[in-house]
């Protein structure tokens, strides 16, 4: 019974250790951001933003508001 907990505890860390590293924040922590129009919709395509669009940015540490230029 002692070795089958021990092996439930060492399956419980993997696992925990692999929602950890799909989490969103931890794909902020990498350094990517999450960037959002004003409706809170994800921006996926530049080419659809229009010039002077306000943009929420989501960063590891926050957020902060940034204006589309357009596409490049």
């Amino acid at each position: 019974f002692s070795s089958r907990l021990t092996l439930a505890a060492e399956d419980l860390t993997h696992v925990r250790a692999r929602v950890r590293a799909l989490s969103p924040q931890a794909t902020l922590d990498r350094g990517y951001s999450v960037v959002q129009l004003a409706s809170g919709e994800i921006a996926r395509d530049p080419k659809k933003l229009k010039a002077g669009e306000l943009l929420r940015i989501r960063l590891a540490m926050g957020e902060t508001e940034a204006t589309a230029t357009g596409a490049h």
